[in-house]
């Protein structure tokens, strides 16, 4: 079985995630400590560990069989993916965060993120209507001055070297690591996949 792991570059997989997997009989033990990108050969399963858009990509285009990606990307593009299981673990918030100003008075404010339509559909929910701005790494926008404030992981605007001064306005969604399947393993490998959920959906109980 082919497994992509989501994580950022030059980090490891969640520890936590990595627990449930060895508890579902999965082995996971041979990435623990390997920094993305990397792919891993370990018996009968090989482990690719990359971003969450190309484990997203490669379940879509029938390269993985299953993988482990956060629920912002979910909502943001979940492509032709199946989404079999909220694994509760990796947890983590998507907000909404600006300046203490939260931009000029004679404009919109801008905020940039990397989760272009979920921002979108949560602040039209609202009413209000900010410039988005799509960013690899928002906070760089805000540091050089061209956006107001972020839609972001919570998690990354803590891990960011010298972070601007943003203030904390509001949660988009509440996040956690997801299990998925592409369409071509759900139907070639169905009895394989259905039992790694299983497996796993008993792991997550008994946390």
């Amino acid at each position: 079985m082919r497994i992509g792991l989501a994580c950022e570059a030059g980090a490891p997989p969640p520890a936590d995630v990595l627990d449930l997997l060895e508890a579902a009989c999965l082995p996971a033990a041979s990435v623990r400590g390997r920094a993305a990108p990397a792919l891993v050969a370990d018996g009968s399963v090989t482990w690719l560990l990359g971003s969450p858009g190309d484990v997203l990509r490669a379940l879509d285009r029938g390269a993985l069989d299953a993988g482990v990606v956060g629920s912002d990307r979910l909502l943001e593009d979940r492509l032709g993916v199946a989404d079999l299981l909220d694994l509760r673990c990796a947890g983590d918030d998507l907000v909404v965060a600006l300046t203490p100003a939260g931009g000029r008075p004679d404009r919109r404010p801008r905020v940039a993120t990397r989760h272009p339509h979920t921002a979108r559909r949560h602040f039209a929910a609202g009413g209000a209507q900010p410039e988005i701005l799509v960013a690899d790494e928002p906070l760089l926008a805000v540091a050089l001055g061209f956006a107001d404030g972020v839609a972001e992981l919570r998690s990354r605007l803590a891990a960011f070297p010298d972070a601007p001064v943003l203030v904390e306005r509001e949660v988009v969604a509440a996040c956690s690591a997801h299990l998925l399947a592409s369409r071509a393993a759900r139907v070639l490998l169905s009895e394989e996949i259905n039992a790694l959920a299983e497996r796993l959906r008993a792991a997550v109980e008994e946390k």
